[in-house]
Parts: structure tokens; sequence; C-alpha cells
């Protein structure tokens, strides 16, 4: 009894004296010109993650704060962010705050990229100034800010996606495995069909942002789905004035309002913000554009500010929109396009600031969005003669049939003449989530924890009918996918993470994040059931201050470490089902230009692979920070392995249809103008029969012929490897001049080499071989050079890449606060450019006609280069695999016949150059920007991308010959706009 007692008084005491060491801290926060309180501002503390807002009267209290110095955030929209460092003794501690307007007469200002200094891993940072300064259009264009980055004139007419540390034309599908959150909300892209791309962003309000974070580096593991870096869009949130902007160039136009109104009575803040955008491509003939129209709605309050606070913030947002060529009258024949972008999404997130002593905040996220990618087809069609339009869905032999006598028919005889014919691709994907995460901030002495445990639930799903015409009279050959009939992705995640902070002694911390994720994938009514992925990710940080009076004030190193998985698109779990339509019997014309055709079908659904796996991404991340006297550095080196990347290949099926020639039918005796024609379904035994009676009906002979049937199948190929280096070097200020010099970089290299083996004939099946069959020989290639899953892998004389680069951007920015002005001219140069087509296998010839030579070492240039299929199989053996290379060179004596049809699955490089290494000599442009701010209520911007409109020669390696940069996308062209902003 008396050691319980002395438990239960340790326990006791233990409280007591965690409740001795919380303090309090409080305050107020005011306009640091009209010292009016500023309410809604966010105080947090940096260390503790303790936050919360200020009241009507600008003032804040954060309770259960731990004795010692902690790193105080204050911050709030329309002002500019203050960090203080505060003591909290034993009778707590006050910090009264003026914030200053965020406009151009501070004294530092920047509208480039910078590096996020409080991050554990490489994170860069975008405000709003950046934005406005270089008029970002699309979310997918602040690629161009980061080190190294390369303009691109703004425009909504190219759906561009946004990638991370990775370039074009790459394996591994890097632009969807690159994450976007708007507010914590992810912008989802598996529900789309057709592709295996990054996310849309053209309908994302760049007006309306207010900040932007990328993390290319080792995200936390409260982030998933992902194997390229996370962005992390933030809009605008906060009491402000009317904004209305107003921007033009040579092919967009764009007007925003944004508003953020205080309700009073501590009932709460809401924004909302309205846009409307329209680009062309061609200003002579405005007409074919794309249009973006956004409303956003948000409202925020906190409750109990004083004690626990629980804010509570529901946003609403919506788009209509698309590109629509329906009102160009150059449009030929009043033929169109058109692709609605419309969406709705809303989210409500709770999060609450307990401050006990087993938890420190409680968040829960539940968000949804949907979309309408619903296109719109309209075309002349014109025929001098029927067309057999085939939509049968089942296997088996159908002959045409009128539409008036039988609408529903398998197969449809097209009109003759002129007529409209109007399409749609219905694509309508879902996603709802559902988020709750804690964490547990405690200090030990000299360590600060955090724990933080997490679970998420994710659903995506698409509701929209496929294609479909609105006339099937006018139908051409196609077949009914209904995406709605198509089982929904769930997936659920578990991570925790624990974050510990050690100071050292009064110069030195010491930081180490660790943490796991789990991802459990469930896929109802899908053969692929329920998969599960593990994400380990790992960082580290190391922090040295030597002072001001030293040369180098500080250092910090970085390092990090993790895996990431990426889920499968609809594209890979559901491709659409293929048809294979062999011509069984045609018939002669009659009178009215009436041919009937028969058509043997065989559907061909995607092949459940079992040994599929997910995606996913192992990354390095070593960063320095060095902040000298003359300039800060920053160094980013990463490297990113991506294995099991999605790949499709086809399958053959060897099969025998029937097939009836005309002269079979010449022999049936019966006169062309009375025939009638039917076909068994099973046996495909065409019977002609007599309209007039006067003859009996003719069973007509056949012929049988061996041929196959392809069905998609999405195998993992080979791993590919990408590595770089990423530099910021920001020198001091020249004061005198009020202009300060950045260089920015990087250096970047991609490597993939695909050995996987994969069938293909690149001939096409329809080919005849030398005895007059169809063709019956399948090759099996060793890797393909497909980089997109939008297309199967197919022969080709390369089977991999290599690819490098440098750039290096100079930005000179003069800031003038007095005048707020601030300009800034930018150099952007690509010091070295390097691609080749590499191939692993293969022989090099003298001609275009040999099909034997030496074999190819990677290195030879300008000579024409032959690849064999490592095997070949016949239709009589599937399953054997036969060497190919050897039987070949047999057949070259022995069997011509078989020589000429083997040697139609050679395939070689079009020209002698293809696989030679491409060196681009240097190019450059330049870009001048302007801000300049009349008042505290009129903001101009101006903006002229490669103003000098360089004209200089660009020397290719490969070819050997000179290209002008004018036009040919390695710089923008020459382009200038203006925007205007008002307060009122």
């Amino acid at each position: 009894m008396d050691f319980t007692n002395r438990i239960i008084a340790s326990i006791v005491f233990c409280g007591l004296s965690i409740n001795g060491i919380a303090q309090t801290l409080t305050g107020c926060v005011v306009g640091k010109d009209d010292r009016k309180p500023i309410a809604y501002a966010s105080v947090t503390l940096k260390e503790n993650r303790l936050y919360t807002f200020t009241d009507e009267k600008g003032c804040f209290t954060i309770k259960n704060v731990p004795k010692g110095k902690c790193t105080t955030l204050i911050s709030c929209l329309g002002y500019a962010e203050q960090t203080i460092v505060v003591t909290i003794n034993a009778d707590g501690a006050t910090l009264n705050v003026r914030l200053a307007e965020d406009n151009l007469q501070l004294d530092e200002v920047q509208v480039v990229a910078h590096r996020k200094k409080d991050e554990i891993t490489t994170s860069y940072t975008i405000d709003r100034k950046t934005l406005d300064n270089q008029q970002i259009m699309t979310l997918g264009d602040i690629a161009q800010l980061l080190p190294g980055g390369k303009s691109v004139n703004p425009s909504l007419m190219n759906d561009s996606k946004l990638t991370l540390r990775s370039g074009s034309s790459e394996r591994g599908n890097a632009s969807f495995g690159t994450a976007i959150e708007v507010d914590g909300v992810r912008l989802n892209n598996n529900a789309m069909m057709g592709e295996t791309a990054g996310v849309s962003t053209r309908g994302v309000s760049a007006s309306n942002i207010e900040s932007v974070e990328v993390v290319p580096g080792i995200a936390s593991v409260e982030y998933g789905d992902l194997t390229n870096g996370v962005v992390k869009v933030k809009t605008r949130r906060g009491s402000s004035p009317f904004i209305l902007e107003g921007s033009i160039n040579q092919h967009t136009r764009q007007i925003a309002l944004h508003k953020g109104l205080d309700l009073g009575k501590n009932t709460g803040l809401i924004n909302f913000s309205l846009e409307h955008a329209r680009s062309f491509s061609d200003a002579a003939s405005p007409y074919t554009a794309y249009q973006r129209n956004v409303l956003s709605l948000h409202y925020m309050n906190v409750f109990m500010k004083k004690t626990q606070p629980l804010t509570l913030d529901i946003g609403l947002n919506g788009g209509v929109g698309g590109y629509d060529s329906k009102a160009d009258p150059d449009r030929n024949l009043d033929s169109y396009y058109k692709v609605k972008d419309n969406n709705v999404g809303g989210n409500v997130r709770l999060d609450w600031l307990l401050n006990k002593s087993w938890i420190t905040n409680l968040n829960f996220t539940a968000a949804s969005t949907y979309a309408d990618k619903r296109s719109e087809s309209y075309s002349n069609e014109s025929s001098s003669s029927t067309q057999p339009y085939i939509h049968t869905l089942t296997e088996g032999y159908n002959i045409a049939e009128d539409y008036d006598k039988n609408p529903s028919a398998n197969i449809i005889l097209g009109p003759t003449g002129y007529w409209y014919l109007r399409g749609f691709g219905d694509s309508k994907p879902f996603t709802y989530s559902l988020k709750l995460k804690a964490n547990w901030n405690k200090s030990f002495g000299k360590f600060r924890n955090r724990l933080l445990v997490g679970a998420e639930w994710t659903s995506s799903r698409n509701k929209g009918k496929g294609t479909h015409y609105e006339d099937m009279r006018y139908a051409p050959t196609w077949r009914e996918y209904r995406f709605d009939a198509l089982p929904a992705l769930n997936n659920m995640a578990l991570y925790a993470e624990d974050k510990l902070s050690m100071a050292i002694d009064t110069k030195q911390n010491v930081e180490l994040t660790a943490g796991v994720r789990e991802d459990i994938t469930s896929i109802p009514g899908s053969e692929y059931g329920t998969v599960g992925s593990l994400s380990p990710r790992l960082n580290m940080r190391y922090m040295l201050r030597f002072g001001q009076e030293i040369w180098v004030n500080s250092l910090s190193v970085h390092s990090g470490w993790g895996k990431s998985v990426k889920l499968p698109s609809f594209q890979v779990l559901y491709p659409s089902p293929s048809y294979r339509d062999m011509l069984a019997f045609s018939s002669t014309s009659d009178a009215n230009n009436r041919s009937y055709y028969a058509y043997y079908t065989h559907p061909s659904k995607a092949r459940y692979n079992a040994d599929l796996k997910w995606q996913y991404a192992n990354q390095w991340d070593l960063g320095v920070e060095m902040r000298t006297k003359i300039a800060d550095i920053n160094l980013s080196f990463f490297h990113s392995k991506t294995f099991n990347p999605y790949m499709a290949t086809n399958t053959y099926t060897p099969f025998t249809y029937k097939y009836t020639s005309p002269a079979k039918l010449q022999a049936s005796g019966i006169d062309a103008a009375n025939r009638l024609f039917a076909i068994d379904p099973q046996t495909g035994i065409v019977t002609v029969s007599d309209a007039s009676g006067v003859k009996t009906p003719v069973v007509l002979g056949y012929d049988e012929r061996n041929t196959y049937v392809t069905n998609t199948k999405y195998v993992n190929a080979d791993p590919l490897s990408r590595y770089g280096l990423e530099w910021i070097v920001d020198f001091k200020q020249i004061k005198l001049l009020r202009t300060q010099v950045r260089v920015d970089g990087k250096y970047y290299h991609y490597k993939a080499q695909d050995e996987t083996l994969f069938a293909d004939v690149p001939v096409g099946l329809n080919t005849r071989q030398s005895d007059g069959k169809l063709y019956q020989y399948i090759g099996y290639y060793r890797g393909g050079a497909a980089t997109s899953t939008n297309y199967t892998a197919n022969a080709s004389p390369s089977n991999g890449s290599v690819s490098g680069q440098v750039d290096v951007n100079v930005t000179l920015t003069t800031h003038i606060p007095k005048i707020r002005l601030i300009i800034a001219l930018r150099m952007e140069s690509s010091l070295y450019t390097y691609s080749r087509a590499t191939s692993s296998r293969g022989y090099v010839v003298n001609s275009g006609n040999e099909y034997f030579g030496e074999a190819y070492n990677g290195k030879t240039e300008n000579q024409t280069v032959i690849v064999y299929p490592e095997y070949y199989s016949t239709w009589d053996a599937p399953e054997t695999l036969v060497p190919f290379a050897e039987k070949l060179r047999w057949a070259a004596t022995n069997d011509r016949g078989l020589y000429n049809d083997l040697a139609q699955l050679v395939v070689r490089t079009n020209y002698p150059y293809t696989l030679n290494p491409n060196k681009l000599s240097a190019f450059w442009s330049a870009n001048l920007s302007v801000t300049k701010e009349i008042g505290k209520h009129i903001s101009i911007s101006f903006y002229a991308n490669n103003f000098f409109n360089t004209l200089a020669q660009v020397h290719s390696s490969q070819t050997g010959l000179e290209t002008s940069l004018f036009g040919s996308g390695y710089v923008p062209s020459f382009y200038y706009g203006l925007s205007l902003r008002l307060k009122i």
C-alpha cells in the first residue's frame, strides 16, 4: 500500500511539475502605420506548433507554453510576416507586434522563388508578389521560377502538366507522380481514362493564390500517392479590401475580383474570389479559345481562442470553362471541337489545439471534388457508297443491315452523301477523402519531440458515360464502354512520423525525422483486389551558427531518403477493351450503290496481370545552406530511381475464322438485284437467298483463315534513374544601386534502359506472308521506346535514352522602396543540352536492305542499325519461343520463304543519324519584368519575355545542322503583357 501511494504521489508531482513549467504567452497585433488592431492574424510558435488567432481587438493568448526561447511567426493577409524570438520565463511573456503592410515600401521584397529555411528537406516558396511580377496564369507555369527554370509564355491553350525534377518525353509518368494540393485538398487524376498523366491545373485560379510551396525533396509521410514531390497551394485567407485585377497579353485576357470580409463580433471571416480568363492561339482569329470562370468561397472562424482554439474552415469552389472552337467562322463546313473543363469541390476542416499533456493538436478534413470533362466533336462527313459501321460487343459473325430496318443491328450500313456527325466523350471523375491526424509536441530539456499519427481514406471513380454519339444512324465503328460501370479505386493510408530536435549548445542544432506510411489499396470487383504498400522516409538536418562577425554566418546540412508509391490510374486498371474485326464477306454493289459486309468480331479485354506491382520511387536528397557576408548559398543534390514504371503491352492469341470471297458469291447463280444475304453468327456460313423466290437459297463456300486476336496487358518495365544538382546564390544587395544579383541553375541527368520482353508485329497482322496467308509470326523484343502508357510497347531500334542539361539563370533585381518600384532582368541560358536514344541490342549494316551486320556497340555514329526480336513464335506453336537470330541465319540459306517472312520482324533506324548523340550549342534569352505601385491602391506590372527576340542559330551534333531559335521552342517567342491591380 505504501508503495502504491508513492507511485500516485510521484504521478501527481510530475503532473504539477509539468503544469508548473507551462506558461502563458499574451499580446496584441496592430498595424504598423495606423495602429489599428488586426483581427484573425495567425500567431504560431514554430518549435511547439502551438498557435492561435487574434480577436477583434487584435489580442491573443496561448496557454501551456514551455519555458525557454521560442520562435514566433505572426502573419496575416495583406501584411508582411514577422518572425520574433520570445523568451518565456516563469511569469510567461507578453508580445506586442506591429505588422507592416506587404508592399514595395518594404526593404526586402523578392520576386523569385526562395528556399524555405525552416524545412528539414529541400523546399521552395513562391509568394504573391512573385506571381504578380511574373504574371503567372496557371499553376503549371511556376516551374519556371524554380532553380534553372525556363520561362514560358502564359496561356491557357496548352494544358501543360507540372513536373518536378524531370524532363519531357521521359518514362515513369513523372507528371502523374507529382502531387498537387490546394488548401490541403488533393487534386486527383487517378480516375481519368485514356491517360496516365498529371492533373490539369488550368482550372485553378492563379489570381487567388497567396503562396505556393514546392517540395521536390523527401516529403512527410503525411503525403502519399506520389513519386515526384509535392506542390502545396495556399489561397487568399483573411480580411482584405476589394482587389480588382486585370491582365492582358497577346493571347490572353484576365479579370478577377477578391474580397476578405470580417463578419464582426467573432462570427468569422469570408473570402470570395471571382475570375474570368480567356486565351486564344491566333490573334487574327480569336474564336478558337479556352476560357476559365472560377468562383471560390471560404469561411473561417475560431472558437475558444483563449483556451483551446478550434478552427473551422469551410471551402467551396467551382469552375466553368473549357476549349471551344464552335464560334470560329473560319472553321471549315461548321465543324468544331470543344471540351468542357467544369469542376466543383468542397472541403470542411476542423483544427483543434487541445494542448494537453498527451495530445497537442487534432485535425479532421473532409473533401470532395467532381469534374465534368465532356468533349464534343461536330464534323462534316461524306461517302459515295455505304460503309459498314460495327457496334457489336460480342464475339461472332454479323452482317450489315439497313438502319431503318434494324436500328439495333450489330453492324449497320452507313449513309451516302453528306451529313454531320456529333460525338461525345463523357468523363466525370469524382473523388472524396477523409483525413484524421493528431500530433503530440513535448519538450525535454534540450530535446523537442513531435509525434504525428494519422489515417486517410480516399476513393476515386468516374461517373462518365464514355464515348457515345447523338444519332446512331451516323455512329461510326465504335463500342460503348461506360466509365460509370467501373469499380472505384479506394485507398486507406495509415502513417506515423516522429521529429526529434536537439539543441547541442547555443550555436548547434540537430533534427531527425523518421516516418512510415502504409497504403492499403482496395479495388472492389476487380481481380487486383487489395494491395498493401509500405513507404518509409527519413530526414536529418544539422545547423551551425557562427555569428555575424564571421565570414560564414551559418551553415546547415540536410540529408534524406524516402520511398513513395504511386497508385495506378484507371487507364492502367481498366483500359478500354479492343476489338478485332475481320472481314468475312462482302457483296457486290446493288442499284443503290449499297454493299453488304459481314465481319467476324473478337472482343479482347485487358489481361489481368497478377504480377503487376504499384510504381514507386526511392529518393535521396542532400542539401547545404550557407549564409556568408557576401551571399546566401543553397545547394541541393538529388537522386531518384523509379521502380516498376507502368508499360502497356499486347498479347497475341491464335484463332481461326471463315472468309467467303466474292468469287464464291458469283457462282451462286442468283441475280444481283434479288440477292438477300444472311450469315450464321456461330459458324460464319453465308447464305444467299432469292428475293423473287424463283431460286432456292444457296450456301456459299468459304476459306479458313488463321490469324491472332490481341489483348492489352499492363506490366512493369525496368527501373529508370534521375539525378542532379540545384543551386541558388543570392548575393547581398548593392546598397548604392539598390540592386541584388541572383545566380540559380540546375544540372540534370536522366537515364532509362528497358529490357522487358514484349510481343509485337511491326508489319501488322493484316500483312501477307510469302505463301499468301495472313502473317502468322509474333516477334518478342527486348525493351521498347514508348514513354507513355497511352501507347503500347512497340518494336523500335532503341530501347532506352539518356539526357542531360545544365541551365543557368542570372537575375538582377532593382528595388527602390521610396518610389515603390521593382525591376527584374533575368538572363536564361542553357549551357549544355544532351540527349541520345540508346540501344542495348542491334547490328550495324551498310544499307537499308541488309539483315546481317556487326554488333552495335552503342557508340557507332551515322550508321543504319537493325534490331532483331529475341525470339519468335508461330501460329501453330504460340507457346514455343524460337531464338530469332539463329533461325534467320539458317533460313537465309535453307528456306527463302521463311527467311522473307522472318525478315519482316526486323526493325531498323529510319535515318543513319537516329542513334547519334545530340548536343546543342549554348543559347540564351532575356526577360524583363517591372512592377510599380502608385500609392496604396494601384499596382501595375509589365513583363516582356525574350525581349531581345533572339534569332541566334543552334547547332545540333546529331544532324550537323543549325536551327534558328525563332520558333524552335528552345526559348519563348517574344511576348509581353500588362496587369493592373486596384485595392478599393
